[in-house]
């Protein structure tokens, strides 16, 4: 279920997806034995400060609502209605190449083409590695419902801590949704109902729908479908600008 060891040193790598239900079942009970063996904490350079009782100092808020800030959001979708293509992206929050992506090559595409209407995105979120992916889906789920997932999402990379650690805490999440600017009280309420799984339900479904076998990954089309994958590499704005451009230009 995990990219090999030197996935860090290639951009192209991606998290693999384990698709199964019995696969599914052991994997879980893996996750159980590390957590009950590190007392369900850990630690790595990319730990967010926090995740325990208190509030967490939230890393990201300028960036954010600089890449933001004024553009349309509705549910999982970021940008106009009107525009011409659609990419969508399936992640895993817990995702380290996902949070590449989305600290590095998505700003630049934000600003080139969903900010000046030609690109619409829709995020699919998955939640196969891990019970924290699975809270975090939910809370993403619950912002969007106040037409904020991106903000969520995006500060959640920013603060991003160690895989299946227990990190995704109550305080973890309230704190994000401060900082996002979703309401509190009501986003909680929302995340834990049966509502707020179904996105993540949907969007393994539609993986598969594709081949979708690893997070981050793409596909896109003119909006309203049909949609193929895209095989890019992650790290490289210019794969996606060509293959943007290509579409616009249709």
């Amino acid at each position: 279920m995990s990219s090999s060891s030197s996935g860090a040193a290639d951009p192209r790598k991606r998290r693999n997806i384990i698709i199964g239900a019995a696969i599914a079942v052991a994997v879980l009970v893996a996750v159980i034995i590390v957590l009950v063996s590190s007392g369900g904490s850990g630690s790595s350079g990319n730990d967010a400060a926090g995740g325990g009782s208190g509030t967490i100092q939230v890393k990201g808020v300028k960036e954010m609502t600089a890449m933001l800030d004024g553009i349309p959001q509705d549910g999982n979708a970021l940008g106009k209605k009107s525009a011409k293509v659609t990419l969508i992206e399936f992640a895993d929050f817990q995702c380290p190449f996902c949070r590449d992506f989305a600290l590095n090559t998505l700003p630049v595409i934000i600003n080139d083409f969903v900010r000046p209407g030609k690109v619409r995105m829709e995020l699919r979120t998955l939640t196969f590695i891990g019970p924290d992916s699975e809270t975090a889906a939910r809370a993403g789920a619950a912002a969007g419902e106040q037409n904020l997932e991106w903000n969520f999402t995006d500060l959640f990379y920013y603060n991003q801590g160690q895989e299946n650690s227990g990190y995704v805490t109550d305080d973890f999440i309230d704190s994000l949704y401060k900082a996002a600017g979703v309401d509190v009280a009501k986003a909680n309420a929302f995340r834990k109902t049966d509502a707020a799984a179904v996105p993540a339900q949907s969007a393994d479904a539609e993986a598969q729908k594709y081949g979708i076998q690893s997070t981050p990954s793409f596909v896109v089309g003119p909006t309203g479908g049909p949609y193929t994958k895209l095989d890019v590499d992650i790290s490289n704005p210019d794969g996606f600008k060509a293959a943007l451009n290509s579409l616009l230009k249709k």
